[in-house]
C-alpha cells in the first residue's frame, strides 16, 4: 500500500491532484484510515497510470471517468471508446490544420517584413485571403496559359508562405530593389541588382528565357489595378525591366566584342 505522499512521489502527480481525483470520483483510494489518511494499492497505481495516459491523448477528466467506468456493459464501453477516440482524432486534425495555416501566415508575414521593412494590417488581411482562397481559379488560369512543363516550373517557384530559403532570398532582393528604385539603371547598385535578378531567374525558371518573359508579362499589374504578386507593383517591375535590359545589353555587347 502507498500513502498519498508515496504515490505522489512515485508518479510525479501532486498530492493536490490526487485529492481532486478522489473528490470527483475518478480515483478513489483503496483505504481511508480513521485518521483520514488515504492509502492506495497497485490497482489504483495502475488506474492512475491509465488516467495519465488518457490525459496525454487529450481526453478530459469527465470523458476519462466515463471511459473507465465499469458499470456499463462491454458493448456500451466499446462504443464510448470508439466515439471518444474518433472525436479526439478529429480535434487533432483540426488543430493541425489551424497550426499549418498559422505557420504559413507567419512565414508570409516574415518574408513580407523582410521585403518592406514593415507589415501593416492590410497586408495581413491580404495574406489571410490568399491562403484561404480556393486553388481552382489559379489552376484553371495556369492550364489556360502555360504548358504542363511550364506549370511544373511555376509551381516550384519560391512561395512566401513556405519554409524555403529562396523565399527569403527573393524578399531581400526585392527590398534592395525598392531601396534603389530611383537610381539610374546604369549605376553600380542597379547593375549589381540586375545581375542577381538574372541569375536567380535563370536558375528558378530552369534557363527558360521565353518562360521568364511570358510569366513576367502575366504578373504585371494592369494600370489602375491591384498588384498580382506581392511586392511586384508597377514601379518595381518597371525599374527591374530597365536595369535588366541594360544589363543584358552590356552582356551582348561584351559577347560581340569578344567574338
Amino acid at each position: 500500500m502507498y500513502s498519498i505522499g508515496q504515490l505522489s512521489e512515485k508518479t510525479n502527480i501532486s498530492i493536490r491532484t490526487l485529492r481532486y481525483y478522489d473528490e470527483i470520483g475518478l480515483l478513489k483510494p483503496a483505504k481511508v484510515a480513521d485518521s483520514g489518511y488515504r492509502y492506495y494499492s497497485n490497482e489504483e497505481l495502475s488506474l492512475l497510470q491509465h488516467i495519465t495516459a488518457l490525459k496525454e491523448l487529450g481526453f478530459t477528466l469527465a470523458s476519462i471517468k466515463e471511459l473507465l467506468s465499469v458499470s456499463a456493459g462491454k458493448e456500451s464501453q466499446e462504443n464510448r471508446w470508439r466515439t471518444y477516440l474518433e472525436f479526439e482524432l478529429a480535434a487533432v486534425a483540426e488543430e493541425k490544420k489551424r497550426l499549418d495555416e498559422m505557420e504559413k501566415l507567419l512565414r508570409t508575414a516574415r518574408h513580407a517584413f523582410e521585403m518592406k521593412g514593415e507589415v501593416d494590417a492590410e497586408d495581413i488581411f491580404l495574406f489571410i485571403k490568399a491562403l484561404r482562397s480556393p486553388s481552382e481559379p489559379r489552376e484553371t488560369f495556369l492550364a489556360q496559359h502555360f504548358t504542363d512543363r511550364e506549370i511544373k516550373i511555376i509551381k516550384e517557384l519560391p512561395d512566401l508562405s513556405a519554409n524555403d530559403p529562396r523565399s527569403m532570398e527573393w524578399a531581400r532582393l526585392i527590398r534592395k530593389v525598392k531601396e534603389h528604385l530611383h537610381e539610374p539603371p546604369s549605376s553600380s547598385n542597379s547593375q549589381n541588382l540586375a545581375a542577381q535578378i538574372v541569375e536567380v531567374s535563370m536558375e528558378w525558371f530552369q534557363q527558360d528565357e521565353r518562360l521568364i518573359e511570358k510569366y513576367w508579362s502575366m504578373i504585371r499589374p494592369e494600370e489602375g489595378m491591384e498588384t498580382k504578386v506581392y511586392g511586384m507593383d508597377a514601379d518595381v517591375m518597371d525599374y527591374i525591366d530597365r536595369i535588366v535590359d541594360l544589363y543584358l545589353q552590356h552582356l551582348q555587347e561584351g559577347d560581340s566584342h569578344g567574338s
